[in-house]
């Protein structure tokens, strides 16, 4: 997912603009190339997952102020199905918009379409989720593995009260190399530390229902677990519903990823010790405004790194208090969230 992405400190844990991004400002203002045409005149066609999904949401709303604001016209289309993608690009590239803008639930399944992008010389930006075939003219994440590295640290933080330190993965689909990417991040980080058990780890099929089931089976099989490690926060909250059931909120830590409203309200509340969030609306934007610039002619680096944030229970909380501050460039983002986390007023779309 979200992959979704340093500085490692007391107040905050965060990949704040890179170099990358830097990189993308310098291009808009540096590029050999003239511009075809105004960026006014531009359309711009964006290819996303199923917007349902809070954080693909994030990804088209982020995308569609940057629109309003470069003064481009955004086509938007999501769906849940790789054939379906692959029409909506085909699709754009045959209405010949100035770019394509695409977050790929499949990167081989949409390689036809961006070749037939490529073709028509319509710049192709990746977003998320890589594209493995066809060129394209950049591709913007947030880094999977920094995302596990940092639920590994609260893992490990969680774990000095005991020893031995039992915990349970929930993972997603083994064959998800987002995800994948991340569970060896954090199983790299627990592994140094002796005390530490991995007593199970199953897939769930990223489906809330079967994490839920499955966190409940750890808490049965093992009554003295300590943490709950999921691959993403739904998963996460499933396992909060397992560990309430069972009598022990509080008692059992659980870290994910993704930082969805839900998510940062558990966060708040401690039921929920960490959230590595991702940072969609960041990215969509800088989506657009690579696409702009791959128009206009300008190089830009191969790779993109998009932000990730590790938020705890005491980070959120200070952060809402005013004792401490976020990162100044996501500060405003994460903020945002946190609020609307503890109003308990989180989107539904």
């Amino acid at each position: 997912m979200g992959g979704r992405k340093l500085k490692v400190a007391s107040v905050a844990t965060a990949l704040v603009m890179t170099g990358a991004f830097a990189a993308v400002a310098a291009a808009r203002t540096h590029g050999s190339a003239a511009p075809a045409k105004a960026a006014a005149k531009y359309r711009i066609g964006l290819v996303l997952p199923d917007l349902s999904n809070l954080y693909i949401a994030g990804i088209r709303d982020g995308a569609q102020a940057q629109a309003k604001k470069s003064g481009v016209d955004l086509l938007v289309k999501g769906t849940n199905d790789a054939a379906g993608q692959t029409n909506a690009t085909l699709a754009y590239v045959g209405a010949k918009v100035n770019a394509i803008v695409v977050d790929a639930i499949d990167g081989k399944a949409i390689i036809p379409a961006v070749k037939a992008a490529n073709k028509a010389n319509i710049p192709v930006v990746a977003i998320q989720s890589n594209v493995y075939g066809g060129k394209t003219a950049t591709f913007i994440a947030g880094r999977e593995d920094l995302a596990g590295k940092y639920i590994g640290q609260d893992a490990v933080n969680w774990c000095k009260k005991y020893n031995p330190c039992k915990i349970g993965i929930v993972e997603g689909i083994r064959a998800d190399q987002s995800g994948a990417t991340e569970n060896k991040a954090f199983r790299a980080v627990v592994g140094k530390v002796p005390s530490i058990k991995i007593v199970g780890a199953s897939e769930t099929q990223y489906d809330p229902a079967k994490a839920l089931n499955l966190a409940s089976n750890f808490l049965t099989a093992n009554p003295d677990l300590n943490y709950i490690y999921a691959w993403w926060d739904p998963g996460a909250a499933a396992a909060v519903k397992a560990i309430q059931a069972a009598g022990k909120l509080g008692k059992v830590g659980v870290g994910a990823q993704n930082g969805d409203c839900i998510a940062l309200g558990l966060v708040i509340k401690g039921h929920q010790t960490q959230t590595s969030a991702f940072f969609p609306s960041i990215i969509g934007s800088q989506g657009v405004i690579s696409a702009v610039s791959a128009v206009q002619g300008k190089t830009l680096p191969k790779y993109i790194e998009a932000p990730v944030l590790s938020v705890t229970t005491k980070l959120a909380n200070a952060w809402l208090a005013g004792t401490s501050q976020p990162p100044a460039k996501l500060r405003a983002d994460i903020m945002r969230r946190l609020k609307e986390a503890k109003s308990g007023n989180c989107p539904t779309k």
